[in-house]
């Protein structure tokens, strides 16, 4: 009996372990990056239509900037390209910028992936933003380059320095926990 309760102590300790190193690392990866999210106002093909042409208008201003914090100070500036290009399209409502960090899905791209987890954001919400919506890593600016280039390996490398297998390899990692408890049940 005395056996059983190491065991499920020792397999307790582990899983805490391994859920706080994930979670650590997942916040180191998520520092950084920020991602730019635009948000439809609805699925209404107009609506997903000038969706597409805010994300070109706002990733043409964004394309010189060098810096993360150029992006935190610009908000205003980006609401008001938003908003130019909803008025230009004849659309009344208005877009919202925000700032902050917010929650996204595991997004696999041609030769990394991001893991599911809160990052950094530009929101750009049209509307009442209840439509699909469209994001993209803003820094390091892989919205800029094709995520299967020697560009986009380098950004990435930079980025995130010793932990940049863990981004590329993905499910290739050749870590798998087992409990061994659990095998014997």
């Amino acid at each position: 009996m005395k056996k059983i309760a190491v065991c499920i102590l020792v397999a307790l300790m582990v899983t805490t372990g391994v859920v706080s190193y994930s979670e650590s690392l997942s916040e180191e990866l998520s520092e950084g990056i920020i991602r730019l999210h635009v948000i439809a106002e609805s699925n209404l093909r107009e609506d997903q239509r000038v969706k597409l042409k805010v994300r070109d208008a706002l990733l043409k201003e964004m394309e010189h900037f060098e810096k993360s914090e150029d992006v935190k100070k610009s908000l205003q500036v980006f609401e008001e390209i938003a908003n130019k290009v909803l008025l230009e399209e004849g659309f009344t409502y208005k877009a919202k910028a925000e700032y902050g960090k917010f929650e996204f899905p595991t997004k696999h791209y041609d030769n990394f992936s991001l893991p599911k987890g809160e990052y950094n954001a530009v929101r750009i919400k049209l509307g009442q933003a209840e439509g699909e919506n469209w994001w993209c890593v803003l820094f390091p600016p892989l919205c800029m380059v094709d995520a299967a280039t020697e560009e986009s390996e380098s950004l990435l490398r930079e980025t995130f320095g010793e932990n940049y297998a863990l981004v590329t390899e993905g499910d290739r990692l050749p870590v798998k926990i087992k409990f061994k408890i659990a095998e014997l049940f």
